[in-house]
This record gives structure tokens, sequence and C-alpha cells, in this order.
């Protein structure tokens, strides 16, 4: 009995034997493993084979398998996610930085530098009379948007952020050179005015400030209005390229009909890359002061004049109009409904525990290292 005992309590694991003996396994072979260097398809290959296109290491390439392509946004880079909020948020609050004058510039007090008259607030100063801070909003803004995402694979839209980010810096420079020539302009006074004192009485910086001040006058970029026109151009495409990389981020939140959305942005930046072209080859009754309120893409002026319902005080002549009104509300309430949709993720991701995604101290879960041997 205890023989038949013994024998009863081993059949089970026979048997499991006997199935997993006889359950097929799954072939390794018939999932496509694509090289993560030029794409070749390495399933055929061994383990510590190599790839016969590019020489990559099929291990690697493994492992680069073992890395989402899209992973959900609880799941992503903590440090992406932060800065794609960022970047939503600021330029949310684009169209606000025009009401600024009214509200707290209006009293904030700025040193008087050489008994100058008639300046005695931040509004009054050249920083803002110049608008330096509307490209510069807007170039932070959509730096974060392009912030490179860790812990997913690449993407053949990836090269997106890289040129998203360099037509961005395009833009803040193109917007500051009008700044810079109008300071380069008062440096040159100031050196005037040195260069009038006794020698003896001279300050040390005096030929500091003749350098810097007449060579920019002679080499630097100088404010002309094609340059307000290349301006709108780059906007537009740093908006263009910024959809995709919002793309990415509403797809990984699981969102539908995410073109909803995004669609009427991609249609305003072609709009303006249109007319920019029309203009530039005198094919189109587009006047310039028309154009270039759209330097930053958005045109904070125009919502708020608006809104308020007096006179836009924009470059050059003409009146605001509903149509300009309209799509800037448009355009607002796009990127603020964006922004609250990833808070609300952001928010749901922290309840459920999964705010602590990919993190700086897990680089090489995600990074395949190369073989610079080969």
């Amino acid at each position: 009995m205890g023989t038949q005992n013994v024998d009863a309590r081993e059949l089970p694991s026979e048997r499991s034997a006997d199935n997993s003996a006889t359950t097929p396994r799954p072939d390794p072979t018939s999932e496509d493993l694509p090289c993560h260097r030029c794409g070749y398809d390495l399933r055929a290959h061994p383990q510590e084979g190599k790839c016969p296109e590019c020489g990559a290491s099929v291990a690697e390439s493994r492992r680069w398998a073992a890395i989402p392509r899209r992973p959900a946004w609880r799941d992503s880079d903590r440090r992406w996610r932060r800065r794609m909020l960022a970047g939503a948020w600021l330029l949310v609050l684009l169209p606000l930085m025009d009401a600024l004058p009214s509200a707290w510039t209006a009293s904030v007090p700025v040193p008087s530098i050489f008994g100058a008259v008639g300046i005695h607030t931040l509004d009054e100063t050249l920083l803002y009379g110049t608008g330096v801070y509307l490209p510069l909003i807007f170039c932070m803004g959509v730096v974060l948007l392009f912030a490179k995402e860790r812990g997913r694979r690449r993407g053949p839209l990836d090269w997106t952020r890289r040129w998203g980010v360099l037509c961005s810096y395009v833009v803040l420079l193109l917007a500051a050179a009008p700044t810079l020539f109008i300071s380069a302009l008062v440096l040159i006074g100031i050196s005037a005015l040195f260069l009038s004192m006794p020698l003896q009485y001279q300050p040390g910086v005096t030929k500091l400030f003749v350098v810097l001040s007449t060579d920019y006058v002679y080499y630097g970029p100088q404010p002309k209005a094609i340059a307000l026109v290349v301006l709108v151009v780059f906007t537009s495409i740093t908006i263009l390229l910024a959809c995709i990389a919002l793309f990415d981020a509403l797809r990984s939140t699981g969102l539908k009909h995410i073109w909803v959305m995004l669609t009427p942005l991609a249609l305003f930046s072609l709009y303006y890359l249109a007319r920019a072209g029309l203009y530039c080859f005198g094919a189109s009754s587009v006047t310039q002061s028309e154009l270039i309120r759209y330097e930053e893409f958005f045109s904070p002026r125009v919502l708020v004049a608006g809104m308020v319902g007096i006179r836009a005080g924009l470059k050059g002549p003409g009146s605001v109009h509903g149509v300009d009104v309209l799509a800037e509300a448009l355009k607002w309430c796009l990127i603020l409904t964006i922004a609250v949709w990833l808070s609300i993720a952001q928010l749901a991701a922290w309840r459920k525990g999964g705010g602590k995604g990919s993190s700086a101290r897990e680089p090489h879960s995600f990074r395949p290292k190369k073989n610079f041997g080969q």
C-alpha cells in the first residue's frame, strides 16, 4: 500500500513532465528582431552573433527589443513627464503675458542709471518694450516639449526633437536681434560719453564698451523686415514639430481621437507658412504688419484686445477682427485642454503609484552599448 501511495503521488509530476515535453514551446525565431542600428532582421541569428549588415551585436538588439516602444504615461520617464507638463503650461501662460503692464510690472520699481528721466517701473524699460518676454517664454515652453524621453526605444520621428530644439533657438535669436541692436546703440552712446572725459578719468571698461558696441553694429544681426518674416516661418515650423511631441505624450495617456486637438494647431502652422511664402514672392495682399502679429505663433495682444474690446496695440495699422480673435481663442483653448489632460494623467499616475517610472538611476536598463570596435 505504501508503495502504491508513493506511485500515486508521483503520477502528477510524471504527467506534468510528459505534458511539458509534448507541449510545443514558442519559437523565438517566429518574431521579428530588427537590428538596433540598421533594421536588418536578426531572428535567425544566434545570441552571440553579429549583424551581417553593420556588425552590431545580436544580444544588444535583443535588449533593444525588450524595451517598450511606447510605455504608458504612468510608466514613462518622470523627468520627461515633468518637462512635458511644464512646457504645455508655459504655452498656456503665453497669451497672458500681454496683461503684464496692467498687472505687476507697472508696480515694480527699477533703479535709475545715469539719472535717466521717465523710467520708474519695469514696464517702461527697454527689456519690456522690445518684447523680450514673449519669445523667451515661447522658446522655454517649446524646448521643454522636445525633451528626450528615456526608457523607450527610438522611434522613426525622434529626429523631430533635435530639429525642434534647433528651430526654437533660432526663434529666440531672431527675436532678440532688435533688442541686441538697440542695446549696442545704447552702449555706443555710453562709450562716447566715456571718451569725452579726460583720459585720466575714463573708466577702465571704456575700451571694452567701444569694441563690443562697434563690433556688433558692424558684424552682428540687425533688425530687418525680412527677418521678421523668417521669424514667423521658424515659429510655425517649431509648432508643427511640437505637434509630434504632443501626439506622443497624449498617446501614452490612452487618449483617443488625438487628431481633434492637434490637427488645428498643425493647420494654423501650415497657414502661416503659406502666408509667409506668398508675402515673400509678392503673390498675395498680405501686409507685413498682419504677418508679424504671429512672430511667436500666438498673438496675445489680439486675444487680449478682443476680450477687452479695445484697439490692439500691434505693430503697424489695423484693428482686431472677430476671425482673428476666434483663431487665437481656439489655439489657446487647445493648448489649455492639452495641459489639463496631461495634468489629469499625471495625477492619476501618482494615485496609482505609477509615478516612479524610469529614473536617472536606471540608465543601463534601456541604453544598449555600442560596439565601437566593429
